[in-house]
C-alpha cells in the first residue's frame, strides 16, 4: 500500500478512540455505520440534486416573469412612445415600479435615448443589453443588493421605435428559492436523523443473532457442552445455529465417553490414548520407570467368609486411598488385579524422580492404611494390610493384548521383581531390592534394614531385600488422614 493510502488501521487511527474501538468490536455498530453513511451520503447526493434543479427552475421563473412584464410594457408604450407623449410614457414607469421585486423601469427611443426613468437601472446602452440579457448586477454597500436587468424591444408593425428596461431585485425574489433551501435543508436532516434511528434499529435486530452465536460459540469455548441455541430462525444463521447444537450434542456425548473412559483407564494414559489416536497400536517403547504392587494380605481366606457385595465395597474403600495416594506422587493406577493394585510410575510421561516417588508412595500406602485401620476398628469395621513391593528400571511401555482387544502397561524383569517382592512381603511391610536402596539413598531418609537375601521365583541369582519404613515425625495424623476421602469411612 503507498504512502498516499491510507490503510484500514491508520484510518482508524485518526478516529476518536471510543469510536474507533466501538467499530472494530461491535457489529452493530459498524452496521449503523455502514447504513448512516449510506442515508447521509445519498440524502446529500438528492438534495443538491434537488437545490440545482431549483436553482434552474428559479432562474427560468425570473425570466418568464421579466418576459411577460416586458411584453406587457411594451404593448402599452408603443402609442406614446411614437406620440412623443413623454406624461404618459412617465405615467407607464411609474406604475409598473410598484410591482414587488421591481427596482427600475426604463423607457428608451429607438435610438437608445431615454424617455423616461424611475428607481434603478443599468447605464448600458438599451439595444445591447437585449442582445446579451439579462445584466447581472449589485449596488448598495458591499454591493449587498443583487440586480438583474432585461431589456425588450418596442414594436409597431415589425418597425423597431424603442426599448424598455426592467430592472429586478433578486435578493428580495430568491426569498422563495432560500425558503425553498430552508425546507429541503430541514426535511433531509429529518430524514437523515430518522435513517440513523433506523439504521441503528436494523442493525441491532441484524446482529442480535450474530452476538447470540458469539456467545454461544464463549460458552462451547469454555467447556459448556450442555449450551443449546433456543432461538428458531428459518434463515441461514439459523441454519449455523442447529449445527453448533449438534456440534455442541456430539462434543457433550464426546466428553461423557472421555470421562467414563478415565474411569477405567488412568488418566494419564486416558490422555495419551485420546492425544494419539492414529497411532494406538500394539507395541511399546522403552522407558526407566518404577512399578508398584500393593496386595492385600490374607485376601483369600478373608474372601471366604464375606459376600462379593461386602468384598466389593471393602475393596473400594482402600483402593479409593491407594488411589488418592498414588495421585499425589505422581503415580497411576496401571490396573486392578483381583485383590491387588499395580501403579506405575514414569511412564506414559517421563518422571526423573521416577524411583523415589515410587518409594515415597509405597511408606505414605503404608501410614494411610495404618491409620485407616484404626478408624474402621473403632467402628466395628473389617480391616486389612498390604503388601508392597516396588522396583524400579527398565521395562517395556505400550499397548498390549490384540487389535480388537488392548491395554496400556508395562512388562519386563523389573516389573516381575516388583510383583515378586510384593508377594514375599508381610503385613504392612514395603520392600525393594539393594540397588534401588542404595542408588536412592534411601537409608537417609527412611528407617530401612535389611530382611534378608532371599531366592525369588523366575530369578536365577539371589536378591538382597531391604524393608522401609517412614520416621516416626513423618507419621500422618488423624487430621491428614481425614482430610482424605474414603466411601467407607465415617468421621
Amino acid at each position: 500500500m503507498t504512502k498516499k493510502r491510507l490503510s484500514l488501521s491508520g484510518r482508524k487511527k485518526m478516529l476518536p478512540s471510543f469510536l474507533s474501538r466501538a467499530i472494530s468490536r461491535s457489529i452493530a455498530v459498524k452496521l449503523a455505520f455502514v447504513l448512516t453513511s449510506v442515508i447521509i451520503v445519498g440524502m446529500g447526493l438528492l438534495s443538491l440534486f434537488i437545490l440545482g434543479n431549483q436553482s434552474h427552475i428559479f432562474d427560468q421563473q425570473v425570466e418568464a416573469y421579466a418576459a411577460a412584464l416586458g411584453t406587457q410594457l411594451s404593448t402599452a408604450a408603443v402609442e406614446p412612445v411614437l406620440a412623443g407623449d413623454l406624461q404618459a410614457v412617465s405615467q407607464l414607469t411609474a406604475n409598473l415600479v410598484y410591482n414587488d421585486g421591481i427596482e427600475g423601469v426604463a423607457i428608451f427611443s429607438d435610438q437608445s435615448e431615454l424617455l423616461s426613468t424611475i428607481g434603478v437601472n443599468p447605464k448600458q446602452n438599451p439595444a445591447a443589453l437585449y442582445s446579451n440579457q439579462p445584466l447581472q448586477w449589485s449596488v448598495g454597500e458591499n454591493e449587498q443588493t443583487k440586480l438583474s436587468s432585461y431589456a425588450s424591444i418596442i414594436s409597431y408593425e415589425d418597425l423597431t421605435v424603442g426599448y424598455c428596461v426592467l430592472t429586478f431585485n433578486r435578493t428580495f425574489m430568491s426569498a422563495a428559492y432560500s425558503n425553498t433551501i430552508r425546507t429541503i435543508s430541514a426535511i433531509t436532516v429529518l430524514m437523515v436523523g430518522l435513517g440513523v434511528i433506523a439504521a441503528v434499529f436494523i442493525s441491532k435486530l441484524l446482529s442480535r443473532p450474530v452476538e447470540q452465536l458469539v456467545e454461544g460459540t464463549q460458552e462451547i469455548a469454555q467447556g459448556n457442552y450442555q449450551f443449546r441455541f433456543k432461538e428458531q430462525r428459518k434463515d441461514e444463521l439459523g441454519q449455523l445455529m442447529r449445527s453448533l447444537n449438534t456440534m455442541t450434542e456430539g462434543l457433550s456425548k464426546k466428553e461423557k465417553v472421555e470421562q467414563t473412559f478415565s474411569r477405567y483407564v488412568s488418566p494419564n494414559v486416558a490422555c495419551t490414548l485420546m492425544d494419539d489416536m492414529d497411532k494406538n497400536q500394539l507395541g511399546g517403547s522403552h522407558v526407566d520407570a518404577t512399578v508398584l504392587f500393593a496386595d492385600i494380605s490374607g485376601f483369600t481366606s478373608l474372601s471366604e467368609q464375606l459376600e462379593p457385595a461386602a468384598i466389593n465395597s471393602l475393596l473400594n474403600d482402600y483402593f479409593t486411598l491407594i488411589d488418592q495416594v498414588a495421585g499425589k506422587h505422581k503415580g497411576h493406577i496401571d490396573k486392578y488385579i483381583g485383590d491387588c493394585a499395580m501403579i506405575l510410575f514414569g511412564a506414559p510421561f517421563p518422571d526423573e524422580e521416577n524411583g523415589l516417588h515410587g518409594v515415597q508412595c509405597g511408606v505414605e500406602i503404608q501410614q494411610v492404611i495404618h491409620e485407616y485401620n484404626l478408624l474402621r476398628q473403632k467402628q466395628g469395621m473389617i480391616t486389612v494390610d498390604f503388601c508392597v513391593g516396588i522396583n524400579s528400571g527398565v521395562m517395556l511401555a505400550g499397548n498390549m493384548g490384540s487389535e480388537r482387544r488392548m491395554e496400556y502397561t508395562v512388562i519386563g524383569n523389573a516389573v516381575n521383581l516388583a510383583s515378586r517382592l510384593s508377594s514375599v512381603a508381610t503385613a504392612g511391610q514395603v520392600l525393594v531390592t539393594r540397588e534401588q536402596h542404595d542408588s536412592l539413598m534411601l537409608a537417609s531418609q527412611y528407617n530401612t534394614r535389611r530382611i534378608q537375601t532371599i531366592k525369588l521365583r523366575g530369578k536365577t541369582m539371589p536378591v538382597e531385600v531391604w524393608q522401609i519404613e517412614s520416621r516416626p515425625e513423618e507419621l500422618l495424623s488423624s487430621t491428614e488422614l481425614a482430610n482424605m476421602h474414603s466411601p467407607g469411612t465415617i468421621h
